[in-house]
């Protein structure tokens, strides 16, 4: 079924992907959240449907309190866009890029607040390929302890290899009781759906296995022409220095097309904000919410 125009909704469909990859193209994304895998993955979890409004995409969030929207997606008006959907329905857009926030610093209606727990964490990434210099260390101490601890191998996933990270994913589940945590159920849910559509995604994939069993994943994809941006990282927390390891050899085997690699954000964690910090960004990707207020 076709997307209807404004303001007529309807979920996401995998046949949609062609029609989002065209506004992505002519409008290249700064925010980890826009790759058609980001928003079809985690359709359920935020209950996205779209519709079109002269010629820009625009996505409604139905969980919550209120309508909640994110930035209109293609080269059109996007201000035009969220001024009317803001009037019309009394949402919010949710995740606004700095380029389009500031088109609205002058704008006395509209209340313009940042995001930061929402914000992507953005680095060089030969710089996490090379681990250069002494703000590393800890970095490049705990790759060696892991590689002297552990024979490992290394592969990369295609649509066939990544069904093997299913059980993966499921074990690591069962440590950090996925079931009784909503964000965690819902990152699951969301994993799946990627590894269902892997080859259909364009994802990019990596593994390591130490005595043939699974113990780390990388999942990523292109955010734009410079920028790739990682979905999933996960690894068994029991191996010391895997995690760092597992990124990076994938960034130095998979990402060294890209020059930049983004993180996604840390959801307001205290120990996943020390952890991408420690990495060191070179800049982060601002969000802000935008909000009608007369």
């Amino acid at each position: 079924m076709s997307i209807q125009p404004y303001p007529s909704f309807r979920p996401i469909e995998l046949s949609d992907k062609p029609l989002f990859d065209k506004a992505f193209s002519a409008s290249p994304p700064e925010i980890s959240e826009f790759t058609f895998t980001n928003l079809y993955a985690w359709r359920e979890a935020y209950g996205i449907t779209v519709s079109i409004l002269d010629g820009i995409l625009i996505l409604r969030a139905n969980k919550g309190a209120m309508p909640r929207f994110f930035n209109p997606i293609g080269s059109g008006d996007a201000k035009a866009a969220i001024e009317r959907v803001s009037k019309e329905t009394r949402g919010v857009f949710i995740r606004v890029p700095e380029t389009t926030a500031s088109l609205f610093d002058a704008d006395g209606r509209f209340k313009v607040e940042s995001d930061a727990d929402n914000s992507d964490y953005v680095y060089g990434t030969r710089d996490l390929i090379l681990l250069s210099g002494k703000k590393y260390d800890g970095k490049r101490n705990l790759i060696k302890k892991f590689k002297s601890t552990y024979t490992y191998d290394y592969a990369s996933l295609d649509g066939s290899s990544a069904k093997g990270c299913l059980a993966f994913e499921e074990a690591w589940c069962s440590v950090k009781d996925c079931d009784s945590v909503e964000g965690l159920d819902n990152e699951r849910r969301a994993i799946r759906e990627m590894i269902a559509h892997f080859s259909d995604f364009a994802l990019i994939g990596g593994a390591i296995k130490v005595n043939g069993r699974m113990c780390a994943v990388a999942i990523a994809e292109r955010l734009n022409p410079k920028t790739l941006v990682m979905h999933a990282m996960k690894a068994d927390p029991n191996m010391a220095g895997l995690y760092q390891a597992m990124l990076h050899e994938f960034l130095s085997r998979q990402g060294q097309s890209f020059e930049y690699v983004n993180l996604e954000q840390d959801l307001g964690v205290e120990g996943l904000r020390r952890s991408k910090l420690s990495y060191h960004p070179i800049t982060m990707v601002k969000k802000y919410t935008l909000t009608l207020t007369t």
